[in-house]
This record gives C-alpha cells, sequence and structure tokens, in this order.
C-alpha cells in the first residue's frame, strides 16, 4: 500500500495515532566522547546508560528515562555534515521554565564560547539558537503562557532580536 492510499485511508476513516510528545532524538556524531561532554557540561543532560556493543551513549534531562541518544558515525572523516536548508530536521529545542533561565543559559553558553547563531523574541516564544560540536542545530526556548492564543491569532512575522541584560557580577 503506498503512502499515498494509506493518507487518503486515513483521512476517509477519521482515524489517527493518539501520540502523547516527542520522546527523543538520535543524533549521529563524529565524536561520542565531545559530544557528551558537550551535552552534560554545557546542556546539563545526564547519562543513563551506555551502549558499548554500538558505542552509543543514552542521555537524559531530570526525570526522563532518555532525551538524547548519541551514537558515532561509521566514518567521522567521510560523513557528510547538516546541511541548512537540506532535507532533514532543522533544529532540536530545548524547553525553559522561565525568562531569567533562558538568560542564564544565554550567558552560559558565553561563558562556554559557544557561538550563538541567533537570539529571538518570535512574539510566542523567546529563543537562543546555536550548534553543537558536531553542527547540529539547536535551539533552547522559553515558551509564554499565553503561546496557544497568539498562535490562534496569528504571530505574523513580527520576529524581533532579543537582547539580555549583563548578569551582576557575583
Amino acid at each position: 500500500m503506498t503512502f499515498a492510499r494509506i493518507t487518503r485511508t486515513v483521512i476517509e476513516e477519521g482515524t489517527m495515532i493518539r501520540l502523547n510528545g516527542i520522546g527523543h532524538v538520535l543524533l549521529r556524531v563524529s565524536d561520542v566522547e565531545r559530544s557528551r561532554a558537550f551535552y552534560s557540561t554545557i546542556l546539563g543532560l545526564k547519562v543513563v546508560e551506555e551502549d558499548p556493543e554500538h558505542g552509543g551513549v543514552f542521555m537524559a534531562l531530570e526525570g526522563q528515562a532518555h532525551t538524547v541518544d548519541l551514537f558515532p558515525v561509521q566514518n567521522p572523516a567521510t560523513a557528510p555534515r547538516p546541511v541548512p536548508g537540506g532535507v532533514g530536521v532543522h533544529h532540536v529545542a530545548f524547553h525553559v521554565g522561565s525568562e531569567a533561565a533562558l538568560a542564564d543559559a544565554y550567558f552560559t553558553l558565553q561563558e562556554h564560547g559557544i557561538p550563538i547563531v541567533r537570539a529571538v523574541d518570535h512574539v510566542s516564544q523567546k529563543s537562543i539558537y546555536f550548534h553543537d560540536p558536531d553542527g547540529n542545530y539547536l535551539e533552547i526556548y522559553y515558551e509564554l503562557p499565553n503561546a496557544p492564543e497568539l498562535f490562534r491569532e496569528g504571530r505574523q512575522d513580527r520576529d524581533q532580536p532579543l537582547v539580555f541584560e549583563k548578569r551582576a557580577a557575583g
């Protein structure tokens, strides 16, 4: 059965899969140890399991079974890097619970020398974009409490640069 036929059948019958959320993302990386250090030291994920048979590492955010799985590419020297605008996943987004936590993330990235590609107020959320060591595009965002209403009303293209006040020395 072709995808078009399956899609037509699903629409005609009014059925669909009932998902509860997105569970995890598996990233192929050129250096598992370097990526493990980045995702643990910079983003705070914890190693929950190692897979020595396949060389992978399963990492999780607090309270989750696993969030990011890191597995090596077969040949790091020749493995293609992510291509901006190409087919595939554009970026992976990590949620924080407040604007203060987003500001903390911004300054933590800076302190670790991670170049910030852009910081944007998207109206419904505020976001910081950057790359991991293999060039995977990542986002840390804070979603405003009224984001669902803002989406329903139509956000248009009102993105604005997001500027953070410097942290007080302490």
